[in-house]
């Protein structure tokens, strides 16, 4: 006979519908050299292939333990031997069938543990200031991860999902699911895309929120409403008054040219601009004159120094700087202050 004759056997006789001759031959299979033990080895092999080895020696030894403490003597002669064999196989069931069971329990233990092998925990993604870092998330969407920033996401993305939590600033390069839309959450707006490209600035000790779209369409929410966003449009979020501010930009792309070591600002204003500064190049800056901060620069510095960016503000506003125990002095210089606001008048 074969192994699946026997087993059909055992499965008969749990069911209470074996014959007592079909009893006898599936007790002398048990009892023959190695055969119920290669069987048991067979099972084990197939769903022990992740399990740690400690605990498969563990469980393996259990099981062994179980079938080598099994007594299948018999009594000598006829209907009396019948009835032994008969009786110790029905106590000896409870034993298979905790052997089966361990089996079953291990079968789901290794796919638990491999399951849970696979769900990887939160992979955070942090960014010191003065440094910038780019990844490919497991979708294959590429993210650029600016100073100061941090991005995380959850062991399920890609899965039924695709969700991240960012912290600072970063610029997405999506590949479209529709299936399974990509959903970038900050604190207080929730940005949707199915595939596009764009930029979510976010810092915690900034008053804003926003997000600049290159290309595609996005979906930004928050507790004030819901808009769509197109090519060249950015939306800006307001903390304080939780209200959605959507507008237009010449060109999207000066918003994440960060990315390739490039700064550009676009109105923007010298508090911002400073925040900026000590984050790219990693650096304390103060300002002596408050009055300073509400200046605003427009223009492309580049890739350069931060002397030479401190240069071009200087030439463009009343600003003198001073470098002082490793921290960069911002004042006003009161005699150019006059000029600039005649200019501006």
């Amino acid at each position: 006979m074969e192994k699946t004759d026997y087993i059909r056997l055992f499965d008969k006789f749990l069911l209470k519908q074996a014959s007592r001759e079909e009893v006898e031959v599936l007790v002398r299979w048990l009892k023959s050299e190695g055969s119920f033990q290669d069987w048991m080895d067979e099972e084990w092999d197939a769903v022990s292939f992740e399990i740690d080895m400690g605990l498969q020696e563990r469980l393996l030894g259990e099981i062994r333990q179980k079938i080598s403490s099994t007594d299948f003597s018999s009594s000598d002669s006829g209907n009396k031997k019948a009835i032994v064999v008969r009786t110790k196989f029905r106590r000896w069931v409870p034993q298979i069938a905790a052997v089966l069971l361990l089996l079953i329990m291990t079968a789901y233990g290794v796919y638990s543990y491999t399951r849970d092998k696979m769900i990887m925990p939160d992979m955070i993604v942090s960014v010191e200031k003065g440094q910038k870092a780019n990844i490919t998330l497991p979708d294959g969407s590429l993210v650029w991860i600016n100073s100061d920033s941090k991005l995380t996401y959850g062991s399920n993305f890609n899965d039924r999902e695709r969700i991240l939590f960012l912290e600072g600033e970063a610029y997405f390069e999506v590949i479209p699911d529709k299936k399974r839309p990509f959903v970038v959450n900050t604190n207080g707006i929730s940005v949707k895309a199915l595939g596009t490209s764009f930029d979510v600035k976010s810092y915690e000790d900034e008053a804003e929120i926003s997000t600049t779209l290159m290309t595609g369409k996005v979906e930004v929410n928050a507790l004030s409403g819901r808009h769509i966003l197109f090519p060249n449009e950015r939306i800006v979020f307001d903390k304080q008054t939780g209200m959605l501010k959507k507008g237009t930009v010449y060109d999207a792309k000066d918003y994440a040219s960060w990315k390739d070591n490039t700064l550009s600002f676009e109105a923007e204003s010298f508090e911002n601009i400073v925040r900026v500064l000590e984050r790219y190049y990693n650096t304390k800056i103060e300002f002596e004159s408050e009055s300073l901060k509400q200046y605003r620069f427009t223009g492309t510095p580049g890739n350069t120094s931060l002397e030479s960016i401190l240069q071009i503000l200087s030439l463009t506003s009343p600003l003198d700087y001073e470098v002082k125990d490793n921290v960069i002095i911002l004042r006003e210089n009161i005699k150019e202050k006059a000029y600039y606001e005649k200019a501006l008048k």
